[in-house]
């Protein structure tokens, strides 16, 4: 046996050093990440225009630092989601993002990671929608999860015996009541009051209030009733509230149960507009000009539009947000699971995140959408087998592939269990 000399060594060092770099630039927030990215001048928008408490990290790939962080900040990221908004920015690959969000928030990065929290403000203040404070905690995924959820604006208010009738008199917007064992409103239930701000009203009853829990027919906590717009409930009245029987009260279930009360989303185009169509109507009328002369011509004939062969695709490793709402449905009725009350399409996706985690990804193949079509186009060439095989090539390519499904499953199922026993419960 050949002894290892020192050039042999020094190559070993160097390419051992050189593939942990390669894992640590591929660990960042990619596919699969409760992280968001922000990129572009569309997620600025987005978070400007937000209702919710934002965290951020401003971070760079080659930053050592930033790589041990990682790991904690993915977590608190799937802690905190549908509650808190986990962001981060790449200092150098966005550089315009990231100076855009220190000159919104007023604060310069001297060294990365810098870790900020964005809490909405109540009140007017200097003209921005939400307060910067500066995060100097412990960089631990129980910490930042804690900071952040001490931030969350709550739209939800106590409901006493004596406060009860001027919770239903004082908004005609329908009513969300929560019964709980807990002394203040659960994060979840504050989410939902960020959610559905201006188009639901909030309130949560203590336990302890025991002529309302008996108003209501309360015999378990937690209990969610919804009191439809315009209801008044009361002693021998008519009107009843609804009850939410989905089960275990977690954000989804509440959130699908909720949005058929709510009021719809105002528009911002049409409210635009017609602010439009005011201003035009209150300026002096230009005098109007002959109409032209009608021209008619022939509506053009367009070809029915004929069945195209579906591109097959394995559910492992596809992009179930990229999908259409048909073919999301089609992958739960594979599982026999309807999605009642399904309304969204992340409650889609949810739900089938879910099943893949009891069930694994099922051996069926899905439609591939068509953005994808580009990507796996010249690929084509390669991957497709001859027009013509045997029974036996064909047996042995599907066994093949079977075999490979079911590895990357089990590494999957690997890398779930190990961030269940950190994930919190999604329920009140």
């Amino acid at each position: 046996m050949k002894a290892v000399t020192g050039n042999t060594r020094t190559w070993l060092v160097v390419v051992s050093i050189l593939v942990v770099m390669a894992g640590h630039s591929s660990a960042f927030y990619g596919r699969g990440s409760d992280v968001i990215q922000l990129k572009s001048q569309k997620d600025i928008t987005a978070l400007t225009n937000s209702k919710f408490a934002w965290f951020i990290e401003l971070y760079r790939e080659g930053c050592g630092y930033c790589q041990q962080l990682t790991p904690e900040y993915n977590k608190a990221a799937t802690k905190l989601r549908k509650l808190v908004r986990v962001a981060a920015v790449d200092v150098e690959k966005n550089r315009d993002i990231a100076q855009k969000i220190m000159s919104m928030y007023n604060f310069q990065v001297k060294g990365v990671p810098t870790l900020i929290a964005l809490k909405p403000r109540t009140k007017k203040g200097d003209g921005t929608s939400k307060e910067r404070i500066d995060y100097n905690g412990e960089r631990k995924a129980g910490a930042i999860s804690k900071f952040a959820l001490n931030l969350m604006p709550d739209y939800s208010r106590l409901v006493t015996k004596a406060s009860f009738p001027g919770f239903q008199s004082k908004s005609e917007l329908p009513k969300a009541l929560l019964f709980t064992d807990k002394s203040s409103s659960p994060p979840i239930f504050k989410a939902l009051s960020t959610k559905y701000k201006d188009r639901m009203t909030f309130g949560y009853v203590q336990k302890s209030n025991k002529d309302l829990a008996k108003l209501f027919g309360v015999t378990e906590f937690p209990a969610v009733y919804v009191i439809k717009k315009g209801d008044t409930i009361e002693q021998g009245g008519s009107a009843e509230p609804v009850p939410f029987t989905g089960g275990k009260p977690s954000f989804m279930a509440l959130d699908v149960f909720l949005m058929d009360y709510a009021e719809p989303k105002q528009n911002k185009k049409s409210s635009s507009s017609q602010s439009k169509s005011k201003s035009s109507t209150s300026k002096k009328p230009t005098p109007t000009k002959k109409p032209a002369k009608a021209t008619t011509k022939k509506a053009a004939f367009k070809k029915p539009i004929m069945p195209q062969p579906k591109d097959k695709i394995k559910l492992a490793g596809t992009d179930l947000n990229k999908l259409k709402l048909k073919q999301l449905r089609g992958i739960l009725a594979r599982w026999d699971d309807k999605c009642s009350g399904c309304m969204e399409k992340f409650h889609f996706v949810d739900r089938i995140n879910e099943l893949r985690k009891l069930h694994g990804d099922l051996d069926d193949d899905v439609a591939e959408p068509a953005s994808a079509k580009k990507d796996t186009a010249a690929d084509e060439g390669m991957c497709s087998g001859p027009p013509e095989t045997s029974k036996d090539e064909d047996i042995k390519r599907l066994e093949a592939e079977v075999a490979s499904l079911k590895k990357s499953n089990e590494e999957l199922k690997a890398k779930l269990d190990t961030c269940s026993a950190s994930k919190p419960k999604d329920e009140l």
